[in-house]
């Protein structure tokens, strides 16, 4: 079997200039990272200079309109997707795949233009290159008044001759900095237009000349004076505390402390709420605003009460917004603590991020634990953040609030892996990533895995797919989970998770957002997460025995109690027969809930709607468990703000086990789900896996018809329906 070589793609910075170049002159100064993940994906993949510059532009440019809160969202995200799927055919090329063809640069430059000239929003400005040139203004245009004033207008172009167009755009003063572009012909392209502003004026002009033509244009604004906020977050033991922040002007425009990250709610996942600006204050941040009704909401985790209030800003008098948060649970009180499995501090061999700005982020989330994962570079031989591994929580954690670098080993044809607990790091931590020291997709995840297995780690699948390792080694006792929340809707990792109980599996629900804490433009750290409950004083040790023995539950929202018969999740009754069973419930929650569901087996088999009070649910009711089972609760809900990082409001927990007559839970149908799943992961190896000699690729196919003998004996085993 033959292994693959393929041209290393241009580097981040050939990538990042050339889209830097190609916005200088008369725009607004680049920000000092990219705001979206999208430069460093192509600087790894894209080895079209061209192509990975359009597709930078595109995403850079509508993640910049976000800032304004009346951007419409919905072009953006799904251009966002779109621009995102241009890079799998690149990723191919890359991986060897298939050859370099000049037609996916065309299909970029088609895919972005469609992207762009779906952009829509009150602050788009538009100019038409045809017969003649056309000047479509932006229906608002807001300026904060000052000395040094400017006028930061997105602007797109749009060339629909058939022939090339140079185009030259800047103020109406020849000494003023000026952008000169060449669009081909049918292009369309965005960028941010700075325009002075005179100090008695209410337009802003410029001129637009193209092929020599010039034309003058001026756009309409309105001024704001410039005015001061101070914020003051408190807890409700009036300390000092911090927290996620909404912070928005009279223009309509999202405003953050000069020394804080801007970040927005990112949408790829289909989310119905991205788009979102926010920033995490420390209790209290001080910031420029426009004079004028402000709108502040304040969030802090799940167990606080988000406040929101409008403040009045006027000039010439600092203003201040000191609030109070309200706590409506207190689950520490009863042994639960929050944390998220799956963070990163920084990826791309950046160190933006340092263990105290997400110690920041932990507190301003609520969340005890904040797992944080080393993952390989994949432009280098990188494994960013390996400094920061100690096999312990990190020196800045608090008795509170533990930061623990773990490890995330990843390789694309069997999965993407977290481990926990670790007390040495996995080694080789990532493997099958060309123009890396390990190119080839061996030795398989079961033996690092099995590395971390036996130092006491936790072994989750992140971001779980299939096909996959997954089933495989959960089967050979070498993972103990999956993700159920992630980093895409909940459905699909739910239903996997249903299935590998219904094989008998007790794998313990994990959530981990998967958010990139360098990226502005990302998930949500801790917007899902798990509440384990820990036995004795509150420990990182303590979380992950809670964690392995199933006492938890993952939420986006809603706070969970579950017994059945007394027992929480993570329990297990036994009876010689039938059995009647109380089973008991309750929910309360900061976004509206529409139900609960009693899941047996994977079957709902009870549904309490929320009633009037949306934010609270309880019940009490008697089943009959007839054979061995496995029984959680859920809750759903529509998509909420609150909730930013799924489509659906989402809680569910662990399982209470039934074992009836010393029966063992098997599922027919289910196993063979698992061994049909393996047949094609095998069958992926074959097409996109990279071997040195053809006996690597057997050893772990046999492996993994190791772990499809464990799924027959269970459908075997497994009663007739």
């Amino acid at each position: 079997m033959k292994s693959r070589r393929c041209n290393r793609p241009a580097a981040l910075g050939a990538a990042w200039l050339l889209l830097a170049v190609a916005l200088r002159g008369g725009v607004a100064p680049e920000p000092a990272i990219p705001l979206t993940i999208m430069p460093f994906q192509t600087a790894t993949f894209v080895g079209d200079p061209e192509a990975a510059a359009q597709i930078n532009a595109y995403a850079e440019f509508a993640a910049r309109t976000l800032y304004w809160t009346d951007t419409p969202r919905a072009p953006v995200v799904l251009g966002g997707q779109t621009i995102k799927g241009t890079l799998l055919p690149f990723i191919d090329e890359w991986r060897g795949l298939r050859p370099r063809s000049a037609s996916t640069g065309e299909m970029v430059r088609n895919l972005v233009g469609e992207a762009y000239r779906a952009l829509t929003g009150p602050r788009l400005a538009r100019i038409t290159l045809g017969a003649e040139t056309i000047v479509a203004p932006p229906a608002a245009l807001d300026v904060l008044a000052g000395d040094s004033a400017d006028a930061e207008i997105p602007l797109l172009l749009e060339n629909t001759r058939p022939e090339p167009a140079t185009v030259i755009l800047g103020p109406t003063s020849n000494e003023s900095p000026q952008l000169t572009l060449t669009l081909a012909a049918g292009e369309t392209r965005g960028v941010f237009l700075t325009l002075p502003v005179r100090a008695s004026a209410d337009v802003v002009a410029g001129v637009v000349t193209v092929n020599g033509k010039t034309r003058p244009f001026e756009f309409k604004f309105q001024r704001h004076a410039r005015g001061s906020l101070a914020l003051e977050v408190r807890d409700e033991n009036g300390a000092i505390t911090p927290a996620r922040v909404y912070l928005t002007g009279p223009d309509r425009r999202a405003y953050a402390p000069a020394d804080a990250m801007h970040r927005v709610v990112s949408g790829e996942a289909g989310q119905p709420f991205a788009g979102e600006p926010y920033f995490y204050t420390g209790g209290r941040s001080n910031m420029e605003v426009p004079c004028g009704d402000v709108v502040v909401e304040v969030v802090k985790g799940f167990e606080y009460r988000p406040v929101r209030l409008t403040v009045p800003v006027v000039e010439g008098r600092p203003a201040t917004a000191s609030i109070r948060l309200e706590r409506v649970a207190r689950l520490q009180s009863e042994g639960w603590f929050s944390g998220d499995v799956h963070v990163h501090a920084n990826l791309f061999a950046q160190k933006r991020t340092t263990p105290r700005d997400a110690l920041l982020v932990t507190e301003a989330e609520d969340l005890n634990v904040m797992n944080l994962l080393p993952c390989n570079d994949p432009r280098t031989a990188t494994i960013t953040d390996r400094q920061y591994f100690t096999g312990g929580p990190d020196p800045v954690s608090t008795p509170n609030r533990v930061l623990y670098f773990n490890e995330e080993m990843r390789n694309d044809i069997y999965g993407h892996v977290g481990f926990l607990n670790l007390k040495k790091f996995v080694e080789p931590a990532y493997f099958g990533w060309p123009h890396s020291p390990f190119p080839y997709d061996v030795p398989g995840n079961f033996p690092q895995a099995a590395q971390a297995k036996a130092q006491g780690g936790i072994v989750t699948y992140v971001h779980p797919a299939l096909p996959s390792e997954f089933p495989v080694d959960i089967a050979l006792g070498l993972a103990d989970t999956i993700d159920v929340m992630s980093q895409n809707a909940e459905d699909l990792p739910t239903a996997y998770w249903y299935r590998l109980l219904n094989c008998g599996f007790r794998c313990p629900i994990s959530a981990g957002t998967d958010s990139f804490l360098n990226i502005p433009v990302h998930l949500v750290p801790g917007a899902g997460r798990l509440y384990v409950k820990v036995n004795g004083p509150f420990s990182y040790q303590g979380w992950i025995d809670g964690f392995r023995a199933g006492r938890s539950f993952a939420s986006n929202g809603p706070l969970l109690r579950f017994t059945v018969e007394g027992q929480e999740p993570g329990g297990e009754l036994t009876a010689t027969g039938p059995r009647e069973v109380t089973v008991e419930g309750s929910a309360s929650s900061i976004v509206p809930m529409e139900a609960l569901e009693l899941v047996v087996n994977g079957q709902t088999v009870r549904r309490w709607a929320a009633g009037a009070d949306p934010m609270h649910a309880r019940f009490s009711e008697k089943i009959v468990i007839d054979r061995s089972s496995w029984i959680a609760l859920r809750v759903r809900g529509s998509g909420h703000r609150l909730a930013p990082n799924d489509r659906e409001v989402y809680a569910h927990t662990s399982p209470v086990y039934v074992t009836v007559a010393g029966g063992k839970i098997a599922s027919r149908d289910d196993a063979r789900f698992f061994i049909e799943q393996i047949d094609a992961l095998i069958g992926k190896m074959d097409t996109r896996g990279n071997f040195e000699r053809r006996e690597q690729r057997d050893t772990i196919v046999a492996k993994f018809r190791e772990a499809q003998a464990i799924y027959r004996s269970i459908a075997a085993a497994a009663p007739s329906p």
